[in-house]
């Protein structure tokens, strides 16, 4: 028996084809088979599309209905990806003959406040723009827009560390009852501790850092960071691109160190990665893409990083 927890970026879930149902559902059935031969397995979701959405909704609306902050808007796509989580992933153990109980919890991450107050926005939320409608959007309105990754331009935010997971006793338990949860979407809503109080902030965690900070409190076996890629890349989408099937830490340091992945993707999937695979020993981290975890799972697709 193996502890996973799987991370879905929330680009991953956006498909202009087929519905958020459908899409999970690609999934659903590899998350089946995993349960029904005893393993244990948590899911953590990523929220950048959906919650930039959610504040277009609130631009949209604001003369009649009042604004939801950041870290609200990420409480609310908790709520949503959760349920059709646990709808297309019951709808799976069912057909599977498998019964057991899918939980949601709605996840407080504490941030440092003064890590909050120095760092620039880097995490890109919403839709993407070209450079001539970002700039547009910039002369009218308080928001930072900037290039992701060769795809266009989307607004980006403030995304401080995770330092501590509030819910993670409540993730533990539920885990070794026996039943699957859900945890930690969208990196969690980010709150901050000042005279034994918390405060939300107007910022989103990178989900793959949570992901493996709670894959490390629960002594994960698997770290699976899902995105749109079947592989991590260096050179991304020029001549002399080459995808990465395993690789060490060491080497893929020297990419980081050369530059070679985006600060608001690849970055943090890479890094979160490495940090996992070297905290204790025989632990396995994969990054690919959520329509082959399957393959993924039997060593047939991914990234897989290496101590």
């Amino acid at each position: 028996m193996k502890t996973y927890v799987i991370a879905i970026g929330g680009n991953a879930l956006e498909s202009e084809k087929a519905k958020l149902d459908a899409v999970l559902a690609q999934i659903s059935d590899a998350i089946a088979a995993l349960v029904k031969y005893g393993n244990r397995v948590v899911l953590v979701h990523g929220n950048g599309p959906q919650i930039g959405k959610i504040v277009i909704q609130n631009k949209l609306a604001k003369e009649v209905i009042e604004s939801s902050s950041i870290d609200e808007c990420g409480a609310i796509t908790q709520a949503t990806i959760g349920y059709t989580l646990q709808k297309e992933l019951g709808n799976s153990l069912r057909s599977s003959g498998v019964r057991k109980n899918i939980v949601t919890v709605l996840t407080q991450v504490v941030v440092d406040k003064n890590e909050m107050d120095r760092i620039e926005p880097t995490k890109p939320i919403g839709p993407f723009y070209s450079k001539e409608e970002a700039e547009s959007i910039m002369k009218n309105e308080d928001v930072l827009y900037a290039e992701d990754a060769g795809r266009g331009y989307r607004r980006v935010v403030k995304s401080p560390k995770p330092l501590k997971i509030l819910e993670m006793d409540v993730i533990r338990d539920l885990l070794y009852a026996g039943n699957i949860v859900i945890a930690g979407g969208g990196g969690g809503i980010p709150v901050i501790e000042e005279d034994e109080k918390l405060t939300g902030v107007e910022a989103v965690i990178d989900k793959d850092y949570t992901a493996e900070l709670i894959a490390s409190e629960i002594q994960a076996d698997v770290l699976i960071l899902l995105t749109n890629i079947e592989y991590v890349a260096i050179n991304y989408k020029k001549e002399n691109q080459k995808s990465l099937e395993i690789v060490s830490v060491e080497e893929l340091n020297t990419y980081v160190e050369e530059g070679q992945f985006h600060v608001g993707s690849m970055l943090p999937k890479v890094d979160a990665g490495m940090r996992f695979v070297n905290e204790a020993e025989g632990r396995e981290a994969v990054i690919g893409t959520l329509s082959k975890l399957q393959e993924i799972i039997a060593n047939k697709s991914g990234t897989r990083i290496v101590k």
